[in-house]
Formats: structure tokens, sequence, C-alpha cells
């Protein structure tokens, strides 16, 4: 592998809550601002949190309720040294606050627009290919992408970090968003200078904040720093399971890997606990990625899946995640049909509500969320179907029956996942032979007219791509607690 290859990162700063910042006029690193659907209550998940708001002690990625009660938090605690104790004046501007303790912090909260987010984001990627080629660009998400810029410092007679000042300072003209930029021998070192060194930067004329690290650099720089989840791919329940066999820092896994079997800390010990991903482990705490961007787009997995999954707005009852199941079991069926696929087997997962311990407080089996709430432990099930197929039929039976076998009808459900597995497009499918053992006592899935049912299923898909996914919708899409005339109007779970 070449040695000598130099990575950037791009993170677009606060993206959801900037675009919205710039849409209304406002000052991004200024304004106080929050992307949320408070039409979902206060204990909706917001979006964004604009950095002005984060640094009165809002947290990234909070529910409204929390932005809410931080808020009123910081007013009561400046009334308190007000005559009157009441404010005239509420701004949402974080400097006229600093500097007037007798004003009150407001906030804006502005309507997720996925669409918009996207056509913005697709705008920045077009400043980027001004400069770099697609083949040498990974889009990592929305706001972020790593960039091979290895062959383009000669051609530009530049420096890494003047071919990034260049790109952003063009998407900070053309958008009024600014970003975070790593740069590395490797796409880990862009990432983790990115991450955790770029944030302590002194930031430029366009608020760029801009670090670079190679292997030593990392060592010398990182190699103690706490926490480990601060590191790109350590959560944390990578942390605590660290924390238990006594390392707390990369240097500390990095001197464990090189121990031998007669010592206390030994390679040997990493993979006992990880198994083959303490392979990529020890490589991160040296500093040491392999992969390229070149790797990134050659790759073809063995398998492939097909996922829908949604976080209910509230507790559901056993018969609501019936009706629940029955709409995600078309949204999946649909899906296969429009990428033109077939599954053989079909997974569920289910994780179950917290609420459900007050009505039922002697539950078996229990398991922490990431929130640290205690709740019934979560269930997944999976069933091979009786061929490669993509028919609403025969997946809705499948999902009911799974759900019915797996699911404990005394418990409130909050989170539900389909998976469909063994995916086949369907021309392999149709030349995949499958053998089936004859039942006398049960009707056989010959019976069943496929071909007629995928045609239908076909025209609904034509009808939904001309005149919008709510075009054509069941009757049962209209009974209290459906929500797939909802879903049809989100992106990734937000409104579109």
């Amino acid at each position: 592998m070449d040695k000598k290859r130099t990575y950037i990162a791009i993170d677009l700063k606060s993206f959801y809550a900037s675009v919205e910042c710039i849409a209304r006029g406002l000052d991004p690193l200024t304004s106080n601002l929050v992307v949320a659907d408070k039409s979902r209550t206060n204990k909706t998940i917001c979006l964004a949190v604009s950095p002005a708001l984060k640094s009165f002690g809002v947290p990234g990625r909070p529910r409204l309720f929390q932005v809410e009660q931080r808020v009123k938090n910081f007013n009561q605690k400046r009334q308190r040294h007000l005559v009157g104790r009441k404010f005239k004046h509420y701004s949402i501007n974080r400097r006229e606050i600093e500097q007037n303790k007798a004003m009150g912090l407001s906030y804006e909260i502005a309507r997720p627009r996925m669409k918009y987010y996207e056509q913005v984001s697709a705008q920045i990627y077009g400043i980027y290919l001004r400069y770099i080629a697609p083949e040498d660009i990974h889009v990592y998400s929305i706001d972020e992408v790593f960039i091979d810029a290895t062959p383009y410092l000669k051609t530009y007679n530049c420096t890494a970090h003047e071919l990034a000042e260049k790109m952003i300072s063009e998407v900070y003209h053309e958008t009024g968003l600014t970003a975070t930029v790593g740069i590395g021998t490797n796409l880990y070192l862009a990432k983790v200078a990115m991450d955790i060194l770029a944030k302590h930067m002194q930031p430029t004329k366009h608020g760029i904040k801009i670090a670079s690290l190679n292997g030593l650099k990392y060592r010398q720089l990182l190699w103690n720093h706490q926490p480990l989840t601060d590191f790109w791919r350590i959560g944390r329940g990578y942390q605590k399971r660290l924390q238990r066999l006594g390392l707390h820092t990369m240097g500390e896994i990095a001197a464990c890997s090189e121990g031998k079997l007669s010592d206390q800390y030994n390679e040997e010990l990493l993979y006992r606990e990880f198994g083959k991903n303490a392979e990529i482990l020890i490589d991160h705490a040296w500093g040491y990625e392999p992969l390229t961007i070149q790797d990134i787009k050659q790759y073809q997995p063995r398998q492939h899946c097909l996922c829908v999954g949604q976080l209910l707005e509230k507790p559901y009852p056993y018969n609501k995640g019936l009706m629940i199941i029955n709409e995600m079991s078309e949204e999946l069926a649909l899906k296969l049909t429009q990428t033109k696929q077939k599954a053989r087997r079909l997974g569920i997962s289910i994780h179950y509500d917290e609420q459900t311990l007050s009505i039922l407080p002697e539950v078996d089996e229990l398991e922490l969320d990431r929130f640290g709430r205690t709740r019934p432990k979560s269930v997944r099930n999976t069933a091979k179907l009786p061929y490669a197929t993509n028919s609403i039929t025969l997946i809705k039976q499948t999902l009911q029956q799974l759900f019915n076998d797996c699911v404990n009808s005394a418990y409130l459900l909050r989170r539900i996942t389909l998976t469909a597995e063994d995916i086949l497009s369907n021309e392999m499918a149709e030349n995949y032979l499958e053998y089936e053992q004859t039942n006398l006592f049960e009707k056989s899935h010959i019976d069943f007219d496929e071909s007629r049912e995928i045609k239908r299923q076909d025209t609904v898909l034509k009808i939904k791509e001309r005149f919008g996914n709510n075009a054509v919708f069941r009757a049962v899409d209209l009974e209290e607690g459906a929500m797939t005339l909802r879903r049809n109007q989100q992106i990734g779970g937000h409104l579109a």
C-alpha cells in the first residue's frame, strides 16, 4: 500500500440547523435554533441544534422537552439577579444574550425539510466535483465526505490544507455553510483529526476549522486522549468492555496488543473479547487503516438485505403493533418489487417500551437501552420463505406468523424493524431451483397466483411514482394509530 496518500474528511458544521438559519437570514454561528417537529409532542427527538444554542448547555441530539428545560433553567438562573425577576426582552442571538444580562434566552424551532436538505447537500457535492473526480470522493452521509486528495495536490500545486480551504470557502460563499476538516495519511486519521483535533483549532475568517494527523502525531497527541468514545467506531458498549479489561486509552490498547502471551495484557485478550473486530481496534490504536476509497468503491457484499423500521411515536399494544406489521410488510414488499429483487428469508426485530414495567413489574429478562432505561429484552426471529418472492401476500403472512410467535402480547411495543434477507435479483430468482416437501395437511403455495399480484404491485408503484406515495392507500391506513400515510411524507423518519 502507498503510505504517502493524503485524505481529506469534511463535515459540514451543524448541517440541518445551519441550513435552516441561512434560509431565515440568520447567522448559523450566533443564532439559537433547533430543528424538530413539535407537532409530534415535546418528546420528539431533535434533528439538530445550532452551535449557538449548544453553547448554553443544550446537547446535540436532545428531545424537545430537554431543550425547553435547559432554556427554562438558564432563564430562571439569570432572573434571580434581576430587579423584579422579569425580562423585558428575549433574543435568539447568542452575542446579544452574552452582552446583556437583563435579556432572556429564546430560540426558534424549524420543522424538518429533508428534501430541501438533500438539495443543499447535492449543491455542495457539485462544488467538490469542480476540484475532485467522483471516483475519489466517498459520500459518508448527507453532510460528510471523504476525499482522496493525493493526485490533486500536484495538479493544483498546493497543500491539502490549501485545497480544503479553497473548496470550503466556495461552499461558504455559495451556501453560507462552513465546515470542520480533517487531513490524514489514511481515512481513519483524517476522520479522527476532524472529529477530535479540529474542534479545538482556531477557525478561519469563514469559520473553517482544519486539523491534520499522521501516524507519529496521532500517537503523540491522542494516545492518552479520553474518552474513548471520541474515536471512530468506539461506542459506549465498546468503551465499557475495554474498561472491564482495564484499558482506557488508545495507547493502552496499542501496548496491550504488543504484550506476550505470558503477560497480563496481550493481543489474545482483545481477540477473546472482540473476536475478529479486535484487528480493526488494534489497527486504529496504532493509527493504521489499510482501506482506501478505491476499496470502498469496489466492495461487493456477499449477501444483500433490505430493511424497513420505525420508532413508534408512542407505546403500542399488541393489536396496534400487528396493524403496523401489516403496513410495514406491504412497504417492504413494494420496495423489493421496485428494486426488482426477491427475498428468500424474512426477519423481525421488536424493542419493547419501558412503560411495560409499570404494567407488568415482574419481567424475566431485562435490558438497558442506550439512554440507560430498563425495559423488557428485545426479541428477534427469522423465517424462511417457501421460495424467493416479493409478493405482499406471502411476505405479510410470514411476518404475521413471526410476530405472533416471538412477541409477548402483554408488552408495549416501541420499535419495529423488518428485514428481507438472502435477496436475489429477479433474474437470479428465476434460475434458482428450490424443492419443497409435500404436505397433505396444509395448502400449498402452488395454488397462489403470484404473477397476478406482482403485476398489481407494479401498477401501484407506477401510480405512486406519478402522483405521490399517498395516491394509493388502503382503508385500514385511516385507522387510529396507522402510520403509512404519515411515513409516506417522510424521509429517514423526518418530514420531507
